[in-house]
């Protein structure tokens, strides 16, 4: 299982957000590179990058500041945030940049999708964010959306869509922990591989996630204490876990959650 540290980047610096709240930001660097490298040197394969600003705005605006963690790390990119077209697309992976993170615009504009997925095919992953109640929001966690987590999951599959991030808005940046139940209701219902983010805590999170994701499509009994207690059949599994606030605020050593994540 993957251990990706997240660099969430505004003006420049690295910040987290409280529940997606552009007002509640806390600001842990005014250097991404040196935090890349921090994160490198404790074992990160794997970098995810979130350009808030251009979540926001629409447009690409810190991909320079990814550009240039590629360049002096041998750490793999994955960056989103402002890629909404098929220019903006390009751009990124023009740039260097490993893996695009898209949200639900290329899955709505089906035209388009169809000429990502072939030509783009290992470059590209989609991302979901959503709350409480499973509703999907974008444009950097601004604009509530029709669609809901599960009826969304359906149309990729008919995609073939095989692994996606999910985020869990009203976990992000609250240290309260993982949602267990709506992950495990996903890997239930839907063959598709999960990279989780929203709300990881500490090592035990990475412990439950990583025992979700050992449960590999066969029935078996869960090792989550105090959470399963009978035998459940899952058709997906988690293939990676992003984790912010709780590295930042030194509540994970990623040496130690990388260590967990590989058993």
């Amino acid at each position: 299982m993957l251990i990706l540290p997240a660099i969430d980047i505004i003006n420049g610096c690295c910040v987290r957000l409280y529940k997606g709240n552009y007002k509640e930001k806390k600001v842990y660097s005014n250097d991404p590179i040196e935090v890349a490298k921090k994160w490198e040197e404790m074992g990160a394969k794997w970098l995810h990058i979130v350009d808030l600003d251009g979540a926001r705005e629409g447009v690409l605006k810190n991909l320079d500041i990814a550009v240039k963690i590629k360049q002096n790390t041998k750490l793999n990119i994955e960056y989103g945030g402002g890629i909404r077209n098929l220019n903006s697309l390009e751009t990124v992976l023009n740039s260097g940049i490993d893996r695009a993170i898209l949200g639900i615009w290329a899955i709505e504009a089906k035209d388009v999708f169809e000429f990502i997925n072939k030509k783009y095919k290992n470059r590209f992953i989609i991302s979901i964010d959503f709350d409480s109640d499973g509703n999907i929001y974008k444009h950097g966690w601004q604009q509530k959306t029709d669609y809901n987590v599960f009826n969304f999951l359906k149309f990729l599959e008919t995609k073939k869509i095989n692994e996606i991030i999910v985020t869990n808005i009203s976990r992000d940046g609250t240290l309260k922990g993982v949602d267990l139940k709506i992950i495990e209701k996903i890997l239930q219902n839907f063959n598709v591989n999960l990279i989780i983010a929203g709300g990881v805590l500490d090592i035990n999170d990475i412990k439950k996630l990583k025992d979700l994701g050992n449960l590999e499509k066969k029935e078996v009994k869960s090792k989550i204490e105090n959470y399963h207690s009978e035998y459940k059949k899952v058709r997906g599994k988690v293939t990676g876990i992003i984790i912010g606030k709780a590295l930042y605020e030194n509540k994970i050593n990623l040496r130690k959650a990388i260590e967990v994540a590989n058993g």
